[in-house]
């Protein structure tokens, strides 16, 4: 059963799971929703309540494609979640985020680290810089290329078949690829969250310093087979505050959120 939060223009939809005491923000990855997190209600059910949202584009939670044009910020993202935690009645939450949803709590852990008492950040997107993603979105040129994706993906298929067949990305990369953008569905998907989630660039530097300054707790998790998020981008935080920030890994690829998982989290996570 989902449930609607509403603060200013901004309204999404989020599940619950769990009855603990304590509380958990969940983000979900690209093209899934927040319904993924109930895999971990009977682990970490008891000491627990996720709130488990469904992000924009996704779910049942609203696709404001008028965002391609006038995109997120990261300070709206803080005053949307700090209001949802005042809504609830909690001064500190835990944070989970992962692959997309990770970037989105790595944002937060940049602009609130105060309301955050520990984070868990699942193969987290967001850990790379992508300058040429930022300058192509940033022209009305490269939000053309975007668009025209969606109309026309040969060209960006083949581009990934010749990347795959000179060994730049392997095959199970590749098979990620166009298994995001098979549909013109996808590909619209892509391209509002793309566009939309473009400002949404998180300081790595800036997190660690938060980190360090509040003893706020960050656990990094990957699968050891992910070739889309590869455990090795652990190094560009862990190191910047190695006292706060734990690396977790894991035998698995990118599917990470299952039962397992869960387990493995009730017993590495600290008291929130």
């Amino acid at each position: 059963m989902t449930k609607r939060f509403q603060h200013g223009l901004s309204g999404l939809a989020y599940r619950t799971f769990g009855t603990g005491q304590h509380h958990l923000i969940a983000f979900h990855g690209f093209g899934r929703t927040g319904q993924d997190f109930a895999v971990f209600e009977r682990a970490l059910g008891d000491r627990f309540t996720i709130h488990a949202f469904d992000l924009p584009f996704h779910g049942e939670s609203p696709a404001p494609t008028e965002r391609a044009q006038h995109p997120f910020e990261p300070n709206e993202l803080r005053d949307y979640f700090a209001a949802f935690a005042d809504s609830i009645g909690v001064e500190k939450f835990v944070l989970m985020g992962y692959s997309l949803g990770g970037r989105i709590a790595l944002s937060l852990l940049e602009t609130m680290p105060e309301r955050i008492s520990q984070a868990i950040l699942i193969a987290p997107d967001g850990l790379k810089p992508r300058p040429w993603y930022r300058a192509l979105a940033s022209s009305a040129w490269g939000r053309a290329r975007y668009r025209s994706f969606i109309e026309r993906p040969a060209r960006v298929h083949r581009l990934a078949g010749a990347a795959r067949a000179t060994g730049l990305v392997s095959d199970k990369l590749h098979r990620f690829v166009i298994g995001q953008s098979d549909t013109r569905a996808k590909r619209e998907l892509l391209h509002n969250v793309w566009l939309s989630f473009r400002h949404i660039e998180p300081d790595l530097d800036v997190v660690a310093a938060n980190a360090r300054e509040h003893a706020l707790p960050i656990t990094l998790v990957f699968g050891a087979k992910d070739s889309v998020i590869k455990p090795e981008l652990a190094s560009r935080l862990q190191p910047k505050a190695p006292e706060r920030i734990t690396t977790m890994i894991v035998d698995a690829g990118h599917q990470l959120l299952t039962p397992e998982l869960g387990n493995a989290l009730a017993t590495a996570i600290a008291k929130a």
